[in-house]
């Protein structure tokens, strides 16, 4: 691969051969499959968002009758989609270009690539069709919540099983690219450190599965099941919103933000509080406030720090550099989630209690890692041989998709600060002061640009995808 700067001094990928080979063997194929799962699910995603945003828009909410089942439906649904499948399914489209495309190699196997990306396409639709259809009721479980129905529980094991035999189907093919070469871009380290953190978690969800029904309990506590697991996911998340970050920084200016050694460092610091992660079920109960609390101090210490350190040498890149493609889609997309990113972490340090301001600090985590992911699809996507849809369309999209998260945030910490409880909607939120309606004003207003930014990317994005379109950069 080699990297061609045009008149207005932007860089644009090529191969050496000249063309976008991504889609002449079955490992390509595999690779633009899982863009195709990543891409669907933020459609059911964005849908199941509209309905809950206008669920807890002041005036709006009284169109939903209170304690209304569907609402909370329509919330698992969407954080599911959105936070889950969303992520892992892109992730996994990074985990399979870097271990093929970028490589040259083949998948390790690709019949059980093709067999992974049929598990989770399959557990896609199967999770997306309950909440579809309003079957079962709603168990709000941190990280991952569930619909109490046994479809759901199929599609979700569906998924996660397809992500977990692609994952180590990737890591193989990697490490037989490491042992060959005995060295990797710093890119390819950062998405397989995060391939590591996602099988951790997955891992974390069987053990936890297991603990708990060796106890003899006669039903499933899924947020403890889920609890260890979706920690270590916020780890894998952040991670490849990182990844994401330096891809781009390479694709569009022709360079990583600093040097390959420090990255390569930083990534694997990661694995010093990832790996060790499963130990806690040989010293604690799942049932137990110490298994709580030690995966809460696991994610503050080993998220914030190295991710600060990152923060700090990409702003010190943005501030350094000059003539940087400010008005590429995937380089304004990069700096975007740079910033909501640091926000939101500035958010979580004035939570106290349990109320709106802590759903604030996630959205803007999981906005900024979503903006990542957005803009580094755009930047993806001629090596899948296609061209993007509208540039406009793109250059327009990352702002409004993250003034939209900012503006949702923003509304929520105002109304926290009011005291509006977090997981209550429609009627339920008895709002009173002018506080209250005023963030939660905010709120829906942002929820609806960030839906309509939302919309922008998936037409934009789908669009390139099915429709054939010559093999080379949009710029």
């Amino acid at each position: 691969m080699y990297y061609n700067k045009d008149d207005n001094g932007i860089f644009s990928m090529k191969m050496a051969n000249g063309g976008v080979p991504i889609l002449k063997n079955g490992s390509g194929r595999i690779v633009y499959g899982w863009a195709l799962i990543s891409a669907f699910s933020l459609v059911f995603a964005g849908l199941f968002a509209l309905v809950i945003a206008l669920a807890r828009t002041p005036y709006v909410e009284n169109l939903f009758p209170s304690g209304a089942e569907y609402l909370y439906i329509a919330l698992v649904g969407h954080v599911v989609l959105a936070v889950v499948i969303w992520f892992l399914a892109f992730e996994g489209f990074l985990l399979a270009y870097a271990s093929t495309v970028e490589s040259g190699r083949r998948f390790w196997s690709v019949p059980l690539g093709w067999a992974a990306l049929a598990s989770s396409a399959t557990g896609m639709l199967l999770i997306a069709f309950c909440v579809l259809t309003g079957r079962g009721y709603a168990e709000l479980a941190n990280y991952v919540p569930v619909l109490i129905e046994p479809v759901f529980y199929v599609g979700l094991v569906l998924f996660f099983s397809g992500i977990f035999i692609h994952f180590v189907n990737s890591g193989i093919t990697i490490l037989a690219e490491f042992r060959e070469k005995k060295t990797l871009p710093a890119t390819t380290v950062g998405i397989t450190v995060a391939g590591i953190a996602v099988v951790t978690a997955l891992l974390s969800f069987v053990l936890s599965l297991y603990l708990q029904y060796s106890t003899g309990k006669a039903f499933i506590d899924f947020e403890r099941l889920f609890w260890g697991g979706g920690h270590i996911l916020q780890f894998a998340n952040t991670i490849a919103m990182i990844t994401a970050w330096f891809f781009i920084s390479r694709f569009t200016a022709g360079k990583l933000p600093f040097s390959e050694k420090a990255a390569k460092l930083m990534f694997l610091a990661y694995l010093i509080f990832v790996v060790p992660s499963l130990m806690v079920y040989a010293f604690y109960d799942t049932s137990s406030q110490e298994y709580t609390d030690i995966y809460t101090q696991l994610m503050r210490w080993g998220i914030g720090p190295i991710s600060g350190a990152f923060i700090i040498g990409v702003g010190m890149f943005l501030f350094r550099e000059k003539g940087l493609p400010w008005r590429t889609p995937g380089f304004s997309s990069f700096v975007l989630s740079v910033g909501v990113f640091l926000l939101g972490g500035l958010v979580a340090l004035d939570i106290k209690g349990v109320n709106t301001k802590i759903p604030a600090h996630y959205h803007l985590a999981i906005g900024a890692v979503t903006i990542a992911f957005m803009g580094l699809f755009y930047e993806m996507l001629p090596f899948m041989g296609r061209r993007l849809w509208s540039l406009r369309l793109a250059r327009i999209q990352p702002y409004l998709y993250s003034a939209g998260v900012v503006l949702f945030a923003v509304g929520l910490y105002v109304a926290g600060y009011f005291g509006v409880q977090r997981k209550v909607y429609a009627g339920e939120q008895h709002l009173k002061s002018l506080g209250e309606y005023a963030g939660m004003g905010i709120m829906g207003f942002g929820g609806l640009v960030a839906i309509l930014g939302g919309l922008f990317f998936v037409i934009n994005a789908l669009t390139s995808l099915l429709k054939r379109g010559e093999d080379e950069a949009y710029r």
